[in-house]
């Protein structure tokens, strides 16, 4: 009797050992569920902030290329798509029905495509991309009803102005040192919208390389051409999309006025071409170049415009722009510009090649070979006071141009483009003001509307 009366409390013992075992394994299966859904709801939270930020970017330098924020949103649109349809991101199903796209000028109010209307002369558009609730897979999670959505945004838009670039066309223009970044030393004219096609006027054209010492503003020898020594190597692959193309060119370039042979003729064909690597930055100093350099210049310039002659060979380490389409009056030196092409046709031609309707030249258009930006040339704006005798000049800002026309390897070998303003760069550092003048990059912005960068 007593055997049996001691064995009953063990054996009430080893049953609340089994319910305590029992609900510690329940306790931690529910942790280890917990730990995968999180981990899962974690790592999709960080791809498709990753998609949302390559959508925002994309949409922004489709808006800040063409004007058009349809485009834009399309574009945004299209970067989502892909990225879901990519191997990996099945679980991230991003429906348009969870995507909003909106854009604003001031970063502060933010509306659709429809809607959305900047005033006049604000060329600013920041795009916000949200995708909000897409429903992962749940794995133990659903047992205790927790819902497990991702969400995410962003925005992206022009940076502040540049104040140090290394890949601009080794080019000097000459500016007004009476003047300042509000009217660009002198180029930006009053009132005047280059995406308007009411404004253009002959007197945006300026010659930027002088094919005659006669009209230099540098003193004799100088044709507003900038030092090529320090040149990016021939098998750099640092070109890219917005005007930096990687040159290759080698041989023997002649050219009235070249810098040495066969190698200087190189160097500066690769730096016409985009490979100049050397830096620009306000207030510092650029040292001029000698010579005009007819063949060379004209060689490595005319690849943007998809025009390959001597050694600059169409290898696909030099590309052209997207849209090659050349005035049908050409702009010559000394006489008012009497053609009928300007950036604004080109902006819009470009659009309607890329989008539907409007005004195309098919033949023009290169969407296969072609890389959007290599027609703006980034110029550093200096001051030529007293410059008889200078090689070195003081940088006051750094401009925009877009090239007008192939450049002619006889004759003056003059080089046209129209101001701009300002343009994308990719290869810089911004500056602590929020100017609008000269160079800039698109970039990512903390969002306003959530705190989520």
């Amino acid at each position: 009797m007593l055997a049996l009366n001691q064995s009953a409390p063990r054996a009430k013992q080893r049953g609340i050992t089994l319910v305590l075992i029992s609900l510690v394994m329940l306790f931690l299966l529910g942790v280890a569920g917990f730990s995968i859904d999180l981990n899962h709801q974690v790592l999709n939270k960080t791809r498709l902030q990753n998609a949302v930020d390559s959508a925002a970017l994309s949409a922004a330098v489709v808006a800040d290329e063409t004007g058009d924020v349809t485009l834009a949103e399309a574009a945004a649109r299209s970067t989502l798509a892909s990225f879901s349809g990519e191997a990996g991101n099945n679980q991230l199903a991003i429906g348009d029905d969870l995507t909003t796209v909106t854009f604003s000028f001031d970063l502060e109010t933010f509306s659709a495509a429809g809607a959305f209307s900047p005033p006049a002369g604000n060329n600013d558009i920041y795009v916000r991309v949200s995708v909000q609730d897409v429903e992962l897979t749940q794995f133990l999670s659903y047992l205790f009803g927790v819902d497990k959505n991702v969400s995410a945004s962003a925005v992206a838009g022009r940076s502040a102005a540049i104040n140090e670039v290394c890949n601009i066309t080794p080019i000097a223009m000459c500016g007004d040192p009476s003047g300042d970044a509000d009217n660009a030393w002198g180029y930006q004219q009053a009132g005047v919208d280059i995406l308007n096609t009411a404004h253009n006027s002959p007197d945006q054209i300026h010659e930027l390389k002088i094919g005659s010492q006669s009209s230099t503003e540098m003193g004799p020898g100088n044709f507003h051409l900038l030092d090529f020594g320090q040149v990016a190597d021939s098998s750099d692959d640092s070109g890219n999309g917005n005007g930096n193309g990687n040159g290759n060119g080698n041989g023997n370039g002649n050219g009235n006025g070249n810098s040495g042979g066969g190698g200087g003729s190189a160097l500066v064909r690769q730096a016409l071409a985009g490979a100049y690597n050397a830096c620009a930055t306000i207030g510092g100093t650029v040292l001029t170049k000698p010579g005009n350099s007819i063949g060379p210049v004209a060689q490595g310039l005319n690849t943007r415009l998809n025009n390959f002659q001597g050694p600059m060979q169409d290898d696909g380490t030099i590309l052209p722009d997207k849209y090659i389409k050349e005035p049908s009056v050409r702009a010559e030196e000394g006489e008012d510009y009497a053609g009928d092409f300007y950036y604004s046709n080109y902006v819009q031609e470009l659009a309607s090649c890329q989008g539907e309707g409007g005004i195309c030249d098919q033949s023009s258009y290169l969407p296969e070979s072609g890389s959007s930006g290599r027609r703006i040339l980034r110029i550093p704006i200096v001051d030529c006071t007293d410059a008889g005798g200078k090689t070195t000049y003081e940088v006051m800002g750094l401009g925009c141009f877009f090239l007008l026309q192939s450049v002619g390897q006889t004759g003056q070998s003059s080089v046209f483009g129209q101001f701009l303003y300002d343009c994308i760069i990719n290869n810089g550092s911004t500056g602590v003001e929020p100017e609008d003048a000269g160079l800039y990059r698109i970039q990512l912005y903390k969002d306003p509307l959530s705190g989520a960068s």
